[in-house]
This record gives C-alpha cells, structure tokens and sequence, in this order.
C-alpha cells in the first residue's frame, strides 16, 4: 500500500518535506525550497533529503491518493506555488497544502498550539518582541500543526485555513519596519513565590482511532543524555534533569513515581501560569505539563559515580513511559546573572497511562460477558487515553459468561482492577507494554470444573544476583545486602458456601486449606448466594485464589539492594549461601529510590555559569524488592465490590424502546424482566460523547420480589415495560439486583383516580399492549355506607370451585348478562323463593330435564304466553288437579295422541259445543256405560258407516222416533233369536223361529210349518 512520511526539523530554522513511496517500495522525497535567500516568495521543489531530522511520522494513503498528490507534484515542480509567508514557513505551508489537496490530510489547524512560543522567543530574539510576536505566531502555528500531525494525529485539530495567514503575512511585512534591536525583557517573578500544586483532575478526551495513542511524545530511542532525565511530551517536548526520584512498582498496583527534576527556561512558568488563568486561557498554562506523556530515563549510578563497580547485568538506563499526574513548581534558582535562562524545579508524580482510567466514576452494566471481555471493552473504550500495546498472550483460561457484571460508583481502573484480581488475572507493564496474567489455569472437562496450577513462565533466563551483607562495602558493587521475611498469623482455611437458587434446599459449599490437620486450623467462611438460575458461581475459583494468596503471602521474602535494572515480574537467582546453591525468586514489587547527590547538596543554587557537562555529579540508586519463590504463584489481593445503594430506581425495559412497547410485558421462562436502572443510564450518554455505541443501562432479566413465591401458594405479578421499578441488592451486592417493588409517577399514575376514590384499595391490569385501555379490576371501596366490591373482567371472567361454593346476599341481587347464559348443575339445582320469583324471557324460554321435573306451587301458578306455548313430553306425563281445572282456548284445541287415550272421570263429564262436534276413528270407536248412553240432538243425528253398521244390546233396545226410513239397496235382514214384532198401531208383524203372524184390523194370518191360516177373516184370490 502506498504511503506518505512527513519529516520535520524544529531546531533553528524548521523545515519540512515529504517522502513518497508507491506500491514498488521505492521512495521520492521531495520539498519547497527558497528560490533565493529572502523572507517570502516563490520556491523550487527539489529533494531536500540532505537535511537531519528530528522525527518522522508514516501515513498509509490510498492509491487515489497517490495518484492525486504525484500530479500535484509534478505540476508544482514545472510551476511552484508563490507563498507569501517567511522562508521557514513555506516547506511546511506547501506540505500541508499538497497533503490537504490530496485528501490526504484535513486542511485545518489548530492555532492555539503551544509550539508557537518557542518560535516568538526565537524570532524576537531577531527582530524584537513586536515583529518576532507576528513572525513566532505565523510561523510556530504551521510548525506547530506539523508537530501535531507527527506526534498527536488523534487530537481534534480545530482553528483556520492554512491560507488564511495571508493576513498576518501582510501584517508581519508592515512589522518589519520597526526596529529590530529592540527587546522588552519580561519581568522576573520573586524566586520565593511558588504555585499550588496542580493535582490532575480531567482527561484529556482524545478521539477514536484504531491505534494507540501517543500523547505527541517524541521517543528518541536509548538515551545518551549524561543524566537521567524526565521528558515531557508538551508542545516543546521539555527535557528535565532529574535529581531525585522514588518509583513504586507492583503486580498489585500501577506504578508511581516521585520526581524532582529542574528545567532551563527563559520565562517564568509561575508567570506563564498566572497569565494564562487572568487571560481565561486556564487549560493552556494548567495542562502545560499536566497530563502529558513522559519519559523518565534513570541513568545506571557506575556511570557517574566512579566507587560503583558497573554490573555487565541489564541496562545502563531504566525507562518508565506514562502521563505526569501532578506537577508542583518549587521555585527557581535567579542566583546567576550572566544566563538569559534559568533553572526552575519542579516536583511531579508520574504514573502509568492507566492511572486515566482512575480518574472517572462511572456506572455500567455489563451483560452476558465474561470478566475478560468486560476487561478489554473497558481497555478498548479508553484506548486513547493509553499509550502502551496491550498484551494478553499470557491469559491460558476461557472465562465463562456471566449474566451480570455491575460497575457501581467505580473508576474503569478499579473496576478493571477488581475484575481481574477477583478472577486470578493481574496485569503490569513495562516500558513498551501492558501484561496481562492467569495466576493459573481452569481446566473443564465434562461440564466439571478442575483447577491446575499455570506452567512457570519459560521466558527469559533468572538473572543472576549475588548477595553480600557487607553493610560498609555495599556500593563497591551491584548485589543484594539484605532479605527478611515477617510472617502475620491469619486465616489458612477458607469456604464459600451458597444456596442453590434452581434447587434452594440444595446447600453447597467448597473448602480450600493451606495446611494439614496437624496446625490450628482458622476457617474464614464466606456465604455468597447466587440470584440467577443459570448463572453459577464457580467456587472453585474464589476459595483456590485466596488459599493461594494466603500461601503466597507466609512465602513473601523482602530484599534490600542496589542492583540496577531488574524488571517486574522477571524471576532473579540468588546464591544465599554458597553450601546451599542458587535460589530462585519471583519478583513481585519494586521500590526504586534514585538521588542525584550534587544537586541535594547544592539545593537550588546551583551557580549554573559552570556548563552542566563538566560537573562531577555523585548519584545513588538502591532498592527494595518484594519476591516469592519462583515456584510459588502470584496471587493478587481480593477487590471488596464497592457498597450497592440501598435501593434504586429504573425502569422495565423490552427489547425496543420505551415508547413502543410501553404496557407490555417482557420477561423469560422464569418470570425474570429486564430494568433500565437508572444509576446506570446517563453513563451511556455519557460514554456516547466519548464515541463509544454501548448500551450499559438495560440489566440482564431480575428476578421479581413478591409477597409470597411458592409453586404451593404464592402472588405473581410481572412488572411491564415503562413500569417504574424499585431495585434491591441481595447481600448488598452490586451483582445480585432484584425488582422489590413499583412506584406511580406522573406519566405513569395509578388506575384508580386519586382524586376521587382516594378511599379505594385496588387490585387491576391493563389489557397488554402499548395504547390498549381494556382493564380487569378488583376495587374495595371503603367510605362509610357507600363501602363496595368491585369486580370487572374486561372480557372473560371463570371460576372454580373445587368442593362447595357459598353466598349470602343480606339485600337485593342483580345480574344482567348481554349475551347467553349457561349455567349446568351437575347434580341437583335446589332453589327456594320466600317471596316471587318473575322470569321475563324476550325470547325463547327452553328447560330440559334430564329424568323428572317436580314444580310445587304453594298458591296459584299462572303462566302466562304470549304466542304459542309447546310443551313436548318424551314419554309419560302425568297432571294432578287437587281441585278443578279450567282451560280456555280462544281459538282451536287441536290434540294428536299418537297411541291410545284413556281418560279416566270419577264424576261426571260435560261438554258444552258451541259449533259442531266431529269425531274421527281411522278404527273403531268403542263407547261404554255401566248405565246408559244418551244420544240427544235437537235436530238429527245421521250415523254413516261405509260397511256394517251393528248395534247389540245385551238386555232391551228401544228406537223411538216421530218417523223412520230405511234405504237398503240389497239386502235388509233382521235377526232376533226369539220373535220380531213389526207393529203399526193396531197392525202388526210377529215372527218367531216357527212361526209368521200378520195381524190386521182384527184378521190375524198365520204362517208356520202347517200352513197359513186366517183367523178372524176370510182369503180371497185377487
């Protein structure tokens, strides 16, 4: 890929050119040169590679790119560009505009960038404090520009066009008019005033980028300096001469370092300080030195001090890279005359880069992540912020995912720090890097946790040191003087206990001891319960860390040396005694304690007209060293969580925004719901500033405190999405939240109206979804006369009873159903009425009986139908009038009896017709009288029978009739057993079996088996 690299010069006169290599690896530098010596005009470009440069900075460029700024080039090469600016401006004005032109770069400065005072010093050192001002600002903004793009391409440049100085040129060419010579010297500030001391208190916020921030420090590589020295990555990347120095390294903690050191400068920094803050210009004089990147190099004391014999071990210098953290300035040393500069002393507290992180407070949530990825989200997040490659090349474990990680009212380096340390990870850094450690390994097999010890470090050999107690030759060379060992009695046992939360009368615990049986054994025993159902700890792990600690500590050796350069965590070999061999330790912490004596012994005054390289400078250097034997492991110490609020207050969130999905419910298979918990939501606004996308304030799913939780009796309620949350800690631990309670709010008010029914206690839900207003309701209202129960289902509402259910209503009861009513009695319905009872039925009135239907009416029983009335009888039916029945029929009674009718009548039977009376037989019709019938009508009676027509009378039968005729159209027969009389007044007909008698007017003829006989008369033939 083609790349571009700016190379920069800022001693004396600056310049700069580019060096341009394309996908062939070849390089072409070129730059704007003055075409003549002169203050402004036009140029040559030509290869300027001929000059030394302080730094360089590469910059990846696309082939686009490439090819716009090789034209550029090219076209400025046949016709250069005409600036009207000073000579030392033109190279980096056009490199900046060929850059610019090429997209390569954005085209803005920043011009409040401090590198600009170096230059008005210099240049009014020329031309005079007027003229140098305009050049030193035009000029050292350009310059400056370059510096920040070399060293710091991460910070926000804002400001002009690089331009638009046109004005200032034009105003620097009238300034050199005025009289060079001159010069205002500044007014000294009394040496005996010193500044309070300047405690870093605010980041400096750096914005995003793939790659580690530098802090614009310029690393020359090895020192050769005569001294140690502090440099500071400031605009002017300042050198100071250290005199004294205390560093505190530890696997522990991150380092820290007291530092005396002076600097020679021309003007006052208290004044620089003071006018910066009257000129609301507080951040630019405050942050001079506040803050920036440093270099301290510690210079090997054989070097400078002649009766210490120079070890062949390590280094000549030890380096320790981070940010200054505080800066007291002590006073100057104003004693010498004949300088323009003078030496001011400052003391400051540097520190690793990660001490950025300590700064903050912050509240996050972190789900379904494990202690490693929360820890390089973290490090990712303020990747800006350090300066060093992180190195996680020595984590062996796979750390499980746990559910929810809280950071509580936290620097992210506490938080970090406690992660880690809780877990078995430590970290520490070097020069170059941050490292990060197992203290051992978790081994799983089978879903089974194992714990193993990590294999020794196989990196570079133990260095060897010797060791001489000589306490009066202890500087003849570099050895340890002196190891000692305390031993504090504490716990050697340690247990950790929990309740099973899917199983709660399930008690676990694991018990980790240092010793045997055979010493006094002293338990300390921790219960953790768990809160989630698939989240578990491993107990392993807490109870191995702090044996393992426990151990670590009765096997901590203390050693006093001055053996110069030995690393953090790198293991040494010592020679105790001679008859016993080598031993080999670990180190753990180091206390560095460097002093320049000269300095101590001249103090402030220095009488500086002596150049500093002829000195005779006495330094020192020792040291104390925390080691463990290199088979025992590091274990950092254990990190208290910090304390969980009593409560606090979220809300219950869902899977998209509030808004959406407000009156729903969000939960999983255990009634869990998640929160936006309050404390932790402005730091996602916060961090999004700082251009990280995260989302800290929605918790994982939290259990639900209710009344009573039992799968035998219980209350269960899930908060919804929008509800206004109360959260509680388990054990007061930040990583143990619970939902105890709701509260009503002004967007979120109760269902009862407060205002009006203040008296009421109420039970009730919201139909679910976000503008639903269904509601189901259980309300108790509670004023004196008026108190009610009120029950209201929005749709369906059931019941069930298991064994019998009660009511006793005192007064009236009213049930309105709007659409059917069904109700089924399994066994008997049993209903008694003191009084009425009146059904009204709009409709139809259906009542099926299964086996029989008893109805007892102690009265009268009136039924009343307005159209038809249809009783049907599947088989029997039975009626009892204990007195009379009366039917009235206003139309027809129309009766179908599909078998026989019998009716029974214990009196008598009387029918009254109106209209006529017609009986219809598809059969016979059978009468019967134990006395008589009567057939009586007022006009005929007509008797039709298609066939025979019989009448049979067991004793006399009599037909009485005014007259009578028969019609037979065959035969007409009459049959009588003993005699037929035909008598018509005196007339009359006799037979019997034998015999004929005809009488007539006296005549009797008689005809039996003798013959006809006349009696009374005579036969005559006709």
């Amino acid at each position: 890929m083609p790349k571009v690299t700016i190379y920069s010069d800022i001693s004396g006169v600056p310049h700069t050119f580019l060096g341009i290599t394309g996908n062939n690896g070849i390089e072409k530098r070129v730059g704007f040169a003055p075409e003549k010596p002169g203050i402004f005009g036009r140029g040559v470009i030509n290869d300027d590679s001929r000059h030394e440069f302080q730094y360089l900075y590469d910059m990846e460029i696309t082939d686009e790119q490439y090819t716009k700024l090789m034209k550029r080039i090219e076209a400025d090469e046949s016709k250069p560009p005409f600036y009207n600016l000073p000579v030392g401006a033109q190279c980096t004005v056009w490199a900046m505009d060929v850059l610019g032109d090429a997209g390569i770069i954005n085209r803005s400065i920043a011009p409040n960038v401090k590198i600009k005072d170096q230059y008005i010093d210099f240049y009014s050192n020329i031309f005079g404090d007027e003229v140098g001002k305009v050049f030193g600002e035009t000029l050292g903004s350009y310059v400056g520009y370059v510096q920040t793009i070399v060293h710091n391409p991460y910070t926000q440049v804002i400001g002009f066009n690089i331009l638009k100085q046109q004005e200032n040129v034009k105003n620097f060419i009238e300034s050199l008019k005025i009289n060079r010579n001159k010069r205002i010297k500044e007014e000294t500030m009394d040496k005996n005033i010193t500044s309070p001391t300047s405690s870093l208190t605010k980041p400096v916020m750096l914005a995003s980028s793939n790659s580690v921030a530098t802090d614009g420090f310029v690393d020359y590589g090895v020192s050769s300096d005569a001294f140690s020295t502090l440099q500071i990555a400031n605009e002017a990347n300042d050198k100071f001469i250290v005199t004294r120095a205390d560093i505190n390294e530890s696997l522990e903690d991150i380092f820290n370092i007291e530092c005396f050191a002076y600097i020679n400068l021309v003007k006052n920094p208290l004044y620089e300080n003071l006018e910066s803050i009257y000129n609301d210009n507080a951040q630019t004089g405050i942050y001079r030195y506040l803050d920036k990147g440093m270099k301290l190099s510690i210079k090997r004391p054989s070097s400078t001090n002649k009766s210490i014999i120079p070890s062949n071990n390590g280094s000549d210098y030890i380096y320790f890279s981070g940010i200054v953290s505080d800066v007291e300035y002590l006073g100057v040393d104003d004693d010498s005359s004949t300088n323009i500069d003078k030496k001011y002393f400052f003391k400051f507290k540097l520190t690793s880069s990660l001490y950025r992180l300590s700064i903050n407070r912050a509240n996050r949530i972190y789900t379904d992540q494990s202690v490693l990825e929360v820890v390089k989200e973290i490090l990712s997040f303020n990747k800006q912020r350090l300066t060093k490659e992180l190195d996680f090349s020595n984590i062996k474990n796979s750390y499980n995912k746990k559910e929810f990680i809280a950071q509580y009212n936290e620097s992210d380096l506490a938080f970090i720090t406690r992660l880690c340390h809780d877990s078995g990870i430590y970290f520490y850094e070097d020069n170059e890097k941050i490292y990060f450690h197992d203290t051992f390994i978790l081994a799983y097999s089978n879903q089974a946790e194992g714990l193993a010890q990590s294999e020794p470090s196989k990196g570079k050999e133990a260095r060897k040191v010797s060791f001489n107690v000589n306490l009066n030759n202890n500087l003849a060379s570099e050895h340890i003087n002196k190891i000692t060992k305390s031993e504090t009695l504490k716990a050697n046992s340690f247990t950790h206990s929990f309740q099973n939360t899917a199983y709660p009368n399930v008690l676990e615990s694991k018990n980790e001891k240092i010793f045997d049986e055979q010493v006094n054994i002293y338990d300390k025993h921790i219960n953790l319960d768990e809160y989630s159902f698939s989240d578990t700890r491993l107990l392993e792990v807490s109870t191995y860390l702090k044996k393992l600690r426990s151990d670590m500590l009765l096997k901590e050796f203390v050693a006093s040396s001055n053996v110069f350069a030995l690393n953090l965590n790198d293991n040494i070999s010592v020679a105790i005694d001679q008859s016993s061999g080598e031993y080999e330790f670990k180190i753990i912490a180091i206390k560095h304690t460097y002093i320049d004596e000269s300095v101590l012994e001249n103090t402030l005054n220095l009488g500086d007209n002596v150049p500093l390289k002829d000195k005779k400078f006495i330094s020192s250097y020792t040291n104390e060293l925390s080691i463990i034997p290199s088979s025992v492991k590091f274990v950092p110490s254990y990190k208290q969580k910090p304390k969980a609020p009593d409560i606090t207050l979220g809300l219950v969130v869902g899977q998209d925004g509030l808004n959406s999905q407000t009156n729903t419910i969000h939960t999983d298979s255990y009634g869990r719901v998640k929160v936006r918990l309050n404390a932790f939501s402005t730091q996602e606004q916060i961090d999004k500033d700082d251009t990280i996308n995260a989302s800290y304030h929605k918790s994982a799913y939290l259990r639900v405190i209710t009344p009573i939780a039992s799968n035998s009796s219980g209350f269960f309620a899930i908060p919804r999405v929008g509800d206004e949350v109360i959260i509680s800690f388990l054990q007061n631990d930040i990583d143990n939240p619970v939902v105890s309670g709701s509260l009503y709010n002004a967007s979120n008010m109760p269902l009862v109206n407060v205002d009006n029914n203040y008296h009421q206690t109420s039970l009730s839900s919201k139909t679910i979804g976000a503008n639903e207003t269904g509601i189901n309701e259980i309300t108790l209202s509670n004023l004196k006369n008026k108190e009610q129960i009120y029950v209201k289902a929005e749709k369906d509402y059931d019941e069930l009873v298991n064994n019998d259910f009660s009511q006793t209503i005192l007064n009236d009861k009213s049930s309105q159903v709007h659409g059917s009513y069904t109700e089924r009695v399994k066994k008997a319905h049993i209903q008694t009425i003191d009084l009425a009872k009146n059904v009204n039925v709009g409709g139809e009135y259906l009542t099926t009986v299964g086996l029989s239907k008893d109805t007892v009416v102690g009265v009268s029983n009136t039924l009343n139908v307005a159209v038809d009335d249809t009783t049907r009888v599947g088989q029997d039916r039975h009626e009892f009038v204990g007195n009379d029945k009366f039917v009235e029929i206003k139309s027809n009674l129309n009766t179908t009896i599909h078998n026989d009718e019998t009716k029974e009548i214990k009196g008598t039977k009387e029918q009254n017709i109106d209209g006529s009376y017609k009986l219809n037989s598809q059969k016979g019709i059978n009468e019967f009288s134990n006395e008589h019938i009567v057939l009586q009508a007022n006009n005929y009676i007509d008797i039709n029978a298609k066939s025979n027509l019989t009448t049979k009378t067991a004793a006399q039968h009599t037909e009485m009739a005014d007259s009578k005729y028969s019609e037979i159209e065959t035969t007409y027969e009459v049959n009588a057993k003993n005699e037929i009389i035909h008598q018509v007044e005196s007339t009359k007909v006799t037979i019997n079996g034998s015999s004929v008698v005809i009488e007539v007017g006296g005549i009797k003829a008689i005809f039996d088996s003798m013959g006809l006989r006349v009696i009374g008369g005579d036969i005559k033939a006709l």
